[in-house]
């Protein structure tokens, strides 16, 4: 598997993985910065810019987004906050 680049620190060390107990879910994380995240691999959109179904929503506890694994565009980015 080769890496991809982190949507956090752009570096090409963000791999994937899949928990055997979490059999829908993509834990994503990145070598270099820690950044954590996770895929539910049911939630595929197209990208606009890409023009096919790369397009995935990331979610962990401080932030949610929409990226491209192809051309690594974020978007609709919403940060969670705790009131």
């Amino acid at each position: 598997m080769s890496n991809q680049a982190c949507p956090k620190c752009k570096t090409d060390s963000f791999s994937w993985y899949i928990d055997d107990e979490m059999p829908n879910i993509t834990i994503w994380n990145c070598q270099s910065c820690d950044f954590l995240i996770y895929e539910d691999d049911r939630d595929e959109i197209l990208c606009e810019k890409c023009n096919d179904e790369t397009k995935t929503f990331l979610i962990n506890e401080d932030e949610e987004f929409w990226w491209c694994s192809i051309c690594n565009t974020v978007s609709d980015i919403k940060y969670n906050t705790i009131e």
